[in-house]
């Protein structure tokens, strides 16, 4: 049964400088513009925004981003080999990567370069993503089809405009790369993570970005995150229905975050086990913006309802001073 959300609204800005309400929806908003909050500093001080995709397959993980912070450009891709146990990593931070006016938008084009190593990010024709990395170690290239309802999610933000997101789950992609003269190319399953607004100065999250499927063979991806944003978008796409989920709980050990984690909803609906297979971890202290932050990749089973479920996907603890 389709989940009773409302359609997201056609623009962050609600007039007169309010933004849009808070809350849960269905769909992605047409306007993105921040021009109502960006002066004073506000820009390069307060606003974040960021293209974060992943794909999954039985063999590899891969995490790709670029971010624009404000006072600081970051990009990351990394690919993990589950058969050999070999994570390749590339980064980048670029002081004032993004000029000024820089308007961060899933539709748009997003690129960042340093030293020899690129990243870009570009809208396909027909809907979808292209992801693109060039480096010394990696050639990635990364093709994400169009999917379902993406969820939009806005909250409050103390002292801030606001914060907002739209992430979409369980999406089909198409992975290639080569390392050390050998490609690879091979189906795999993608998430996207767009953001664009105001966190807090102090910001603290869990999250989990899930990709498997049911025991019966139905797709399913779950997007889940605690101590932000307020459960807001915390969803499940079963087959392509997005379901909103209540608040999601992370159990694990912080002291060392490849040994499982338990993820359950305080709706009963998600209980799963996450078992990482390795981790992306980072340490960034830039300007004014610090980060602790760090990504376990691995497989996860466990229920969804009364399903059995079991797939592929991320979580991570993140602690930012932005």
């Amino acid at each position: 049964m389709r989940a009773e959300l409302p359609p997201a609204p056609p623009a962050l800005d609600a007039g007169n400088g309010r933004p849009a309400p808070s809350g849960r929806y269905r769909g992605a908003i047409t306007d993105l513009s921040t021009t109502a909050w960006d002066g004073g500093g506000r820009r390069r001080l307060q606003r974040k925004g960021w293209m974060y995709l992943s794909a999954s397959t039985p063999r590899y993980a891969v995490g790709f981003a670029i971010v624009d912070a404000g006072l600081v450009a970051t990009a990351f891709v990394y690919l993990f080999d589950r058969q050999s146990g070999r994570l390749i990593e590339e980064k980048a931070a670029v002081p004032f990567g993004f000029p000024a006016g820089f308007a961060p938008d899933w539709r748009g084009h997003w690129q960042l370069a340093q030293r020899g190593r690129r990243w870009q990010i570009s809208p396909r024709a027909g809907g979808g993503w292209q992801c693109q990395y060039s480096g010394p170690q990696l050639q990635l290239s990364l093709a994400v089809e169009p999917g379902g309802d993406g969820l939009t999610a806005i909250s409050s933000a103390p002292g801030r405009p606001f914060a907002h997101t739209w992430k979409l789950c369980a999406l089909n992609s198409s992975l290639r790369f080569t390392v050390e003269g050998q490609t690879v190319e091979t189906p795999s399953s993608s998430a996207i993570d767009f953001t664009l607004g105001y966190p807090p100065r102090s910001t603290l999250w869990n999250w989990a970005s899930l990709d498997g499927s049911t025991d019966d063979g139905r797709r399913v991806g779950l997007n889940l995150v605690a101590h932000f944003n307020n459960g807001v978008e915390n969803a499940l796409w079963l087959d392509g229905e997005l379901l909103p989920l209540a608040q999601a709980c992370f159990d694990y050990d912080p002291r060392d975050l490849t040994r499982p984690w338990r993820v359950t909803s305080l709706d009963g609906i998600v209980d799963i086990r996450f078992t990482p297979d390795g981790q992306r971890a980072e340490r960034l202290n830039a300007l004014l913006l610090r980060s602790r932050f760090a990504q376990p990749f691995g497989r996860f089973e466990g229920r969804v309802g009364t399903d059995r479920v079991s797939g592929f996907g991320v979580v991570e603890e993140h602690a930012a001073l932005w």
